[in-house]
């Protein structure tokens, strides 16, 4: 009996987990963004591994939740590679390399990182607005606003000139 949440040309439907789950897992992993993910989820904090794929189901919003089959050996492979280590509580940290490979130095503080991030983001945001204006059109008023806080704030950080 066919698949009900297979449409035409083999496309899934509201088919929740499976097979398309499983593709984007694997290609997720093969990848090496698990690697990246965990590092980046240890530099917010120091977690165990079991808190890890905690997070990630949060993250995920329950739709994946990585095996411990799938955390406990790139922990290893990340702590052999001294990025990461293990403290007396349990706890995997980031180690100053592991710092460095989700592109914090040594000398650059978190706040700052984030504000980065925060400011790359914005970036990347108004460079997708840009792109779809026409999309855009029904937040016009919206925009409007955070221009006007993005233009307080500008004259503040250039001392109220």
């Amino acid at each position: 009996m066919p698949d009900e949440r297979v449409g035409r040309m083999g496309d899934r439907k509201n088919a929740g987990p499976g097979m398309a789950e499983f593709s984007f897992v694997r290609s997720f992993r093969r990848y090496g963004g698990m690697r990246y993910y965990v590092l980046w989820l240890l530099n917010n904090s120091p977690m165990k591994g079991a808190e890890i794929m905690d997070e990630i189901q949060k993250q995920t919003m329950g739709w994946w939740r990585p095996s411990p089959g799938t955390i406990y050996p790139l922990l290893s492979t990340l702590e052999r590679e001294n990025l990461i280590r293990r403290r007396s509580d349990l706890r995997y940290e980031l180690t100053p390399e592991g710092r460095s490979e989700v592109g914090i130095d040594a000398g650059q503080s978190e706040s700052n990182w984030n504000v980065e991030r925060i400011v790359s983001d914005l970036e990347g945001y108004i460079t997708y607005l840009e792109e779809e204006t026409d999309n855009a059109l029904p937040f016009l008023k919206r925009i409007e606003s955070v221009q006007e806080r993005l233009d307080k704030l500008l004259e503040r950080m250039h001392g109220g000139k």
